[in-house]
């Protein structure tokens, strides 16, 4: 899930036992949130949602010295292991290097949970985001994927264009690869979207064409978990 970061709003992800220090900050922390909805919750081409409707929403911590940590969660349909909800937890850093500080960069720990089932599919996963002008180039790696013992990659590439005032068009592109993504589709795979996006009303409103280049073979197309064809996204949100 791709949201830029910026200092009133947070990326996402974190497993981490807070401490003394990160605990003191706290009491400046500015807070933020978002609810909203979507036709099916897709994460890196495949729908945890088995095609339907998810709501989701997420409550945001960030601090002046550049700690951030949240959670965000989703309604889940999964019956190989009778998922009903997901809450991921995610802190990090974020900064600001070069000429008037033009590129950001996050660096971020997201923990995935699943609460209500044992702990065979919670993981950890580590990222390093950068953002400059209009692009955000991501890089994601866990060691231990579906608590699996196996690595997984993932990069991806974002870019937003502003087309006219409040709308904007999207592109993302992403590659998942390693011994993760060998496990769940037995090959590496690429997915991307591109779409369209604004603000009406403190509503953001987004609608993307996603897809996939995974062999045929590997295509769900049903109403069925995992379910990985191209689709048609359409979200809507309001961030508080």
């Amino acid at each position: 899930m791709y949201k830029k970061f910026n200092k009133k709003r947070i990326a996402l992800v974190v497993g981490l036992t807070l401490s003394t220090a990160l605990i003191a900050p706290l009491a400046q922390a500015e807070v933020s949130g978002e609810i909203g909805v979507t036709n099916d919750y897709r994460f890196r081409g495949v729908s945890q949602t088995a095609g339907d409707f998810a709501v989701q929403g997420s409550v945001d911590f960030s601090m002046d010295n550049g700690l951030f940590l949240g959670a965000w969660a989703s309604n889940v349909d999964d019956d190989s292991y009778d998922a009903d909800v997901e809450i991921d937890i995610y802190a990090g850093y974020a900064g600001a290097f070069g000429e008037d500080e033009a590129i950001e960069y996050d660096v971020t720990l997201t923990y995935y949970t699943y609460p209500g089932q044992d702990e065979s599919t919670q993981y950890l996963e580590a990222s390093v985001g950068l953002y400059f002008a209009d692009f955000h180039l991501a890089q994601w790696y866990t060691n231990d994927y579906s608590n699996a013992d196996i690595s997984l990659n993932y990069t991806e590439l974002n870019y937003s264009y502003e087309i006219a005032e409040n709308w904007s068009i999207d592109a993302h592109v992403g590659y998942s690869y390693g011994d993760g993504a060998d496990y769940d589709w037995g090959e590496d795979y690429v997915d991307y979207s591109i779409g369209v996006s604004t603000e009406l009303g403190g509503v953001a409103l987004s609608v993307a064409w996603l897809d996939t280049n995974l062999s045929s073979d590997n295509i769900i197309d049903s109403s069925e978990p995992w379910r990985n064809d191209g689709t048609v996204l359409a979200s809507a949100s309001y961030a508080f």
